[in-house]
């Protein structure tokens, strides 16, 4: 594969559509005004209704893709409002869901929303909602944890498996691993730490799966000389982080700069690429949005490289892959990575009652006519998961609550969702899915894009799970989504 031909796979919006690490740049210091003058009885809850809302990139440079995540989260609310016979599930309330367009807090690149998260949070708290659910990214709404405690308003399931949304206790700085906003460490200046108790993640957190990972490739590929290669803020360092916990040590650890990823395309990744194969490393982990696994995989290709390749869940989807490498969508084939999710081209149950909201949908906005055929992505499956999620915590928290009351039901219950574990938040645990499948990618393309978990793992029925903290283990649970609630069909 040509030079040329490597830079021509990313265009700048294509190597973000998948990504979680872009700078922040116009949020700005202040607070919320509505939680000066909050409404009487509950905020954003009525007898017959409760409202939530999230800010979203619906509109440039991350917009490709996650623009369907809290769509399809909202056709879950759709789905269930439309079915009379789910009514009494969440005590006969519709729920509505509103979704701001925040493009990513980055202006420009298409952007038609505004790009000012603090503005677009403060309006979320003036109409009033009830919680704001599934916004999406870490550099987005790490900052507005303060600003959401402080307008005492849940910051429910944000979309992002940075360590920073497991923020329910105090967490000793220097047993966490890296975060440049400080996580649930201590703030500068001060002994006293962090707290967002009403804070709460949903998907399963960076050193958690490469822990899985790492005690995956420590058990099956232990002779491998290992290299790694990841994004250069808390998604890459979480990574490598957690292999160490699992006591692998990379021979040489690298980390891309997504702004010269975004500027230069594959040619940025070229020369950790040739540094990997010049140091003959045979395995080599990538903890990278797609646009830097695709780089990678094409720089490799390039050089004749054929490493064994282990890739986090971000930057894995093969449906993704094949749109950034075309006919290199082979490439990916024989790669390890990991599931928190049944796979969307499974049997599992779960995937054909996705289809079955998708296609109800009166009024979708960013994915096409849905058939039996249609592939799911990973876009849509997490925000599916996300939206059941939301609504077995509202029929858990009964047909009174509040907000706090409603938090309080979060840690006490476990929730049965499509992930591959159970939904169980506790004090010590906001981070929400806490495990998944170690897979094989078998995708030849984008019509038969698919993982499969790897030998010894689904023929048990098992999957792997840990808190992804210091000192945890690694160990095999028994999955449990495998069927979908008889209220929901």
């Amino acid at each position: 594969m040509s030079a040329t031909r490597l830079r021509r796979i990313l265009t700048p919006v294509a190597v973000v559509a998948m990504g979680f690490g872009l700078v922040v740049t116009s949020l700005t210091a202040g607070s919320a005004s509505a939680s000066t003058s909050p409404k009487a009885g509950v905020p954003g809850v009525t007898a017959h209704s409760i409202t939530i809302g999230g800010t979203e990139p619906l509109t440039g440079i991350a917009s490709s893709g996650y623009n369907e995540v809290s769509e399809a989260a909202n056709a879950v609310f759709k789905w269930v409002n439309s079915h009379p016979s789910m009514h009494a599930y969440v005590h006969n309330r519709t729920i509505n869901y509103d979704i701001i367009d925040d493009c990513y807090a980055t202006p420009g690149f298409g952007c038609t929303g505004n790009s000012n998260e603090l503005h677009d949070t403060d309006t979320l708290i003036s109409k009033p909602v009830f919680a704001t659910f599934g916004s999406l990214g870490t550099p987005t709404q790490a900052p507005m944890r303060a600003v959401l405690r402080a307008a005492k308003v849940p910051q429910l399931l944000v979309n992002s498996p940075s360590i920073d949304f497991n923020c329910g206790v105090a967490h000793a700085k220097n047993t966490q691993p890296y975060s440049q906003y400080e996580g649930c460490g201590a703030v500068k200046g001060s002994t006293k730490s962090a707290v967002f108790p009403n804070t709460f993640g949903f998907q399963t957190s960076y050193p958690a799966e490469s822990m899985i990972l790492g005690q995956y490739i420590k058990h099956n590929y232990a002779s491998k000389k290992v290299c790694f290669l990841g994004q250069d803020d808390d998604f890459g360092h979480d990574g490598e982080i957690g292999l160490t916990y699992e006591g692998i040590h990379p021979a040489i650890a690298d980390y891309y700069n997504l702004t010269l990823l975004v500027l230069d395309g594959a040619s940025s990744i070229t020369p950790y690429i040739t540094a990997f194969s010049s140091a003959h490393c045979t395995l080599v982990y990538v903890d990278g949005i797609p646009g830097a696994v695709a780089a990678a995989l094409g720089n490799a290709n390039a050089l004749t490289y054929t490493p064994q390749w282990v890739i986090s869940s971000v930057g894995s989807d093969p449906q993704t892959l094949a749109g950034l490498l075309g006919a290199g969508a082979p490439l990916e084939k024989g790669a390890i990575t990991f599931a928190p999710l049944p796979s969307t081209t499974d049997s599992n149950p779960w995937n054909a009652w996705d289809h079955l909201v998708l296609k109800a949908d009166p009024q979708p906005k960013y994915w096409g006519t849905v058939t039996n055929a249609t592939l799911l992505n990973g876009n849509e499956a997490i925000g599916i998961a996300e939206g059941v999620a939301f609504v077995e915590a509202l029929h858990a928290a009964g047909a009174t609550f509040t907000r706090a009351s409603f938090v309080a039901d979060l840690l006490k219950d476990t929730f049965q969702t499509p992930g591959l574990t159970p939904l169980k938040y506790t004090a010590a645990n906001h981070q929400g899915l806490i495990g998944g499948y170690v897979s094989i990618v078998s995708a030849t393309g984008v019509t038969t894009g698919r993982t499969s978990p790897a030998p010894g793992v689904d023929g048990q029925k098992k999957v792997y799970v840990t808190t992804g903290t210091k000192g945890a283990k690694v160990t095999l649970s028994h999955r449990v989504s495998t069927t979908v609630p008889a209220w929901l069909r």
